[in-house]
């Protein structure tokens, strides 16, 4: 069946889919701040086909600004992108606040890094390789407003080397749906209509997608139990589905199903731009992180690395500090990663009176989980790749290796390496560490996963390896089954009797559709919010695409 038949064929889908108080010492002197803009008039206009969702302040008539600068305080514990979102929103419309982070550099996992990796000089290298969707509404209000947008640009295709199948490039065109979806199994060198029409049943929960009580209907389904109950075809499976699944960090076996449909929407069926994506021109830290960083210090905002919290002070029903530390503040926003949230809990202190409510905090947080420990290699070796090799390559079937990233095509100072030295720069991705590879030298690790890596990028078989970096983390969000149902929203604190404790991150729960940086902005947004709303300032608008599949 070729493009002639599809068209006749998504008339299928279409039915199928039917069925089925007191300022801290980092307030900073000056006049008053200018008013600040409604962040989603900063926006580019959205197209209507892109189903996006705007939610006004909820008190539209309050005054933009607090009446004098720093006449409120707030510590933001984190200074990750969700730490800096909630701080950004404050400090325009005139907090003091003090930003406190544990690592020596900023932003979370866009943290860059000047390292040496043994070649003589120093790279800025990031945390790994990150991608930017057209549903990520309010980091693109961010990108608009730190003035950073040339920093990025589009990267609208996705290619897979499989091992019991042929090569595979993704991508959504044409645009409309239902249309894009047929253009994928037109394209497809792997997938026959057969294998659509044999797994029809999926498309009630994908394009009749729906927030409403998604979690409680499918969070304790494993993503593997959804494929199987829905009878999905084995090359649908292993193609569309398992390489998506794959590049969560998580263990596919763990994965919720509630989880996997969230991205489905967020990433693909959601509106016919959900899939284009952007990546940045240049080290993360230049193209986004360092612009903000400066913007908020000159706001006033205290900025400090390497201040770990080791816990908060809490005193009659509010967090009130940092243990041992003599500042007080009327606001506090907790936006580290789940393990930082459970440490900083674990440390903190409560008179008698916020005993129970600390007691409480610690009964939500402890019961989250993170994904298992993932390792980042980039490495610089000593000849030229193909040059007709995509710049991104997922390996689903390449266990450990996730993703190839040729960053000599991808970011400036690796491209001028390169030509320099008619070199190449390639990051290797490994996710879902167990065994020897989680913990071996990081000198051990390209040794160990060389043999893999020479099935997809068989020219560096002769290459000789000039210098690497390992970055080795386990702070990646869990998305297993159950762990959805847990997540507190970002006034969690307020069920347990502190209101005016925050909490934000891509761990959190959201109502709204969003994950990974979209969920870590938007919760940073949703928390300074709550802030402002109490305290009689504007709220800051914010945008999200439909919470219902394009069939509903």
């Amino acid at each position: 069946m070729r493009r002639r038949e599809v068209l006749g064929a998504m008339g299928v889908l279409g039915a199928a889919a039917a069925v089925g108080s007191t300022a801290s010492a980092c307030a900073p002197p000056g006049p008053p701040l200018p008013t600040p803009a409604d962040p989603l008039d900063l926006l580019v206009p959205p197209d209507a086909r892109r189903r996006i969702v705007t939610v006004r302040p909820r008190n539209p008539s309050a005054p933009p600004v607090l009446p004098g600068r720093g006449a409120r305080s707030a510590l933001v514990v984190g200074g990750g992108i969700a730490g800096l979102s909630a701080a950004l929103e404050l400090a325009e419309r005139g907090y003091a606040v003090s930003v406190r982070e544990a690592d020596t550099v900023l932003g979370g996992r866009l943290a860059t890094r000047d390292v040496d990796p043994g070649l003589g000089r120093t790279f800025r290298v990031e945390h790994g390789l990150h991608m930017w969707f057209d549903n990520y509404r309010t980091f693109a209000d961010i990108r608009h407003r730190l003035g950073v947008d040339d920093h990025f640009r589009p990267y609208d295709q996705v290619d897979f080397i499989f091992r019991d199948y042929l090569p595979e490039r993704l991508e959504s065109t044409p645009k409309l749906f239902p249309f894009n979806l047929a253009g994928i199994v037109d394209r497809s060198p792997n997938l026959e209509w057969s294998d659509v029409f044999g797994s029809l049943g999926i498309f009630g929960d994908l394009l009749g997608f729906t927030m409403r009580n998604l979690y409680e209907r499918l969070d304790e389904v494993s993503f593997l139990e959804w494929i199987e109950r829905n009878r999905v075809s084995p090359a649908f499976r292993d193609v569309v589905f398992l390489p998506a699944a794959h590049v969560t960090l998580n263990r596919v076996a763990d994965l919720s199903a509630a989880e996997m449909l969230l991205f489905q929407h967020l990433y693909f069926t959601s509106q016919p731009f959900a899939f284009d994506r952007e990546v940045t021109t240049t080290d993360h830290a230049t193209a986004l992180i360092d612009p903000w960083v400066a913007r908020l210090r000159s706001l006033g905002v205290q900025v400090r690395t390497g201040a770990p919290v080791p816990g908060l002070r809490f005193e009659s029903g509010r967090a009130v500090g940092v243990v041992d530390e003599p500042e007080r503040y009327d606001w506090v926003v907790l936006a580290t990663d789940v393990g930082g949230t459970q440490r900083v809990l674990a440390g903190s202190t409560a008179d008698a009176a916020t005993g129970p409510a600390l007691a409480g905090l610690r009964d939500v947080a402890g019961p989250l989980e993170v994904a298992p420990p993932y390792r980042i290699l980039r490495a610089w070796f000593d000849r030229p790749l193909d040059p007709s090799r995509p710049d991104v390559i997922e390996t689903p079937q390449h266990d450990p290796v996730a993703l190839v990233c040729l960053f000599h095509q991808l970011e400036d100072e690796s491209r001028a390496w390169a030509d320099q030295t008619g070199g190449s720069v390639v990051e290797f991705h490994l996710y879902s560490l167990e065994g020897d590879l989680a913990t071996v030298d990081d000198d051990a690790v390209w040794p160990s996963i060389r043999p893999t890596v020479l099935e997809v990028v068989p020219e560096l078989a002769d290459a000789r390896l000039l210098g690497s970096t390992v970055g080795t983390y386990e702070n990646f969000t869990s998305f297993a089954t159950g762990q959805g149902l847990r997540r507190p929203d970002h006034t969690g604190a307020r069920g347990q009797g502190v209101a005016n404790l925050l909490l934000a991150g891509d761990w959190v729960g959201c109502a709204a559709p969003s994950a990974l940086m979209e969920r870590a902005v938007l919760t940073g947004r949703l928390a300074a919010n709550e802030c402002l709303l109490a305290d009689g300032v504007r709220e800051a608008g914010y945008s999200h695409v439909s919470p219902l599949g394009p069939t509903r």
